[in-house]
């Protein structure tokens, strides 16, 4: 029996995209994956359709047009996205979620926004982890000195109002005498980005844009791998650093997401902070109890093993999609 396919319309020119990690977690699971890179390829698209693929899923549709969403569902193929950002509803993607079969958001506080603009077929989906692409992975020596810190920050540092808090963030750790090494695009030149780049945080900036081995590397190495982000006001807004880092064994401490205990348990899986002085505390005390630090990094990495991989989430989808009519095949099982 000839596995089924799905095609899987997302950036697949930039191997850190989450697509990247979805299509090979249903690889893992027996499926066929069709990989378009939008808006690229998009010119392809009638070829990949010719194929009769059992599902179409976008990420966040670049390129799409409502033309291209009926055209795939016309030829009898659902598609859903599962849209991983969570800045608030943009014309464009309200535009293609109103006509896809189903849209999943990783931010569930953003559902009732969706809902507001018409968008009916809706559900909160949170990101995950492929396990797989860590397997192997072995630190040097050389790896440790230079992936290692007290601190570790992976994220864009940018000039946008959300990235601002980082900054500030990241100079309350230097400012309490803490090692910092923050990953991440490499610093603008800008005119406008002259202040940041003499700051203390930007000198603190560890060289290169790590993704894959040497993110595992980072998150493997730093004591602490801190996160922030870009909305921890709106419900289970979580980025897939979250499931990323503590599947490489980091022990992970962010501002408290709203509702994140109904993922992970504050204190035992992961650690959170309300203030930039809790933070400080913290990171204080985590780094005097090794025990207790590596203790709650193996609890948390037990966690996402066993709940938050990418074949899980699958499982979810199809699982909702079978029950609401739109896919109509029995899936292949998955525990």
């Amino acid at each position: 029996m000839k596995p089924r396919r799905i095609l899987m319309l997302t950036k697949f020119k930039r191997p850190w995209n989450n697509g990247y990690f979805m299509a090979r977690a249903l690889e893992d699971m027996g499926y066929e994956v069709i990989r378009l890179d939008t808006p690229s390829q998009l010119a392809g698209l009638e070829d990949a359709l010719s194929s009769r693929p059992w599902l179409a899923l976008a990420t966040k549709a670049d390129g799409m047009n409502v033309d291209m969403v009926n055209t795939i569902r016309q030829r009898g193929i659902p598609f859903v996205v599962w849209y991983p950002d969570p800045i608030p509803p943009d014309p464009h993607m309200v535009s293609i979620a109103r006509h896809a079969d189903y849209f999943f958001t990783m931010a569930q506080g953003r559902i009732e926004e969706y809902r507001k603009h018409g968008v009916t077929n809706i559900a909160w989906l949170s990101q995950a982890v492929t396990p797989s692409f860590y397997e192997g992975i072995v630190l040097s020596p050389e790896d440790w000195a230079y992936y290692g810190s007290q601190v570790a920050f992976v994220g864009n540092l940018g000039t946008l109002p959300q990235y601002r808090p980082r900054r500030k963030m990241l100079d309350r750790v230097i400012q309490a005498g803490f090692q910092l090494k923050w990953w991440g695009r490499r610093p603008s030149r800008k005119i406008k980005d002259l202040p940041f780049l003499f700051s203390k945080v930007c000198r603190s900036y560890g060289g290169e844009f790590v993704r894959l081995d040497t993110f595992y590397k980072v998150a493997r190495a730093a004591k602490i791998f801190l996160s922030l982000d870009s909305y921890p006001e709106v419900r289970l807004s979580m980025s897939v650093r979250i499931y990323t880092s503590i599947c490489c064994g980091a022990f992970y401490m962010s501002k408290k997401v709203e509702g994140i205990e109904d993922v992970f348990e504050p204190g035992k899986e992961i650690e959170v902070f309300e203030t930039y002085e809790e933070m400080v505390d913290k990171i204080r005390y985590y780094l005097a109890h090794e025990e207790k630090r590596k203790a709650i990094a193996e609890a948390g990495r037990a966690r996402v093993i066993a709940q938050h991989t990418y074949q899980h989430r699958f499982g979810e989808m199809f699982r909702l999609l079978r029950g609401k009519g739109i896919l109509k095949d029995e899936q292949p099982s998955f525990s």
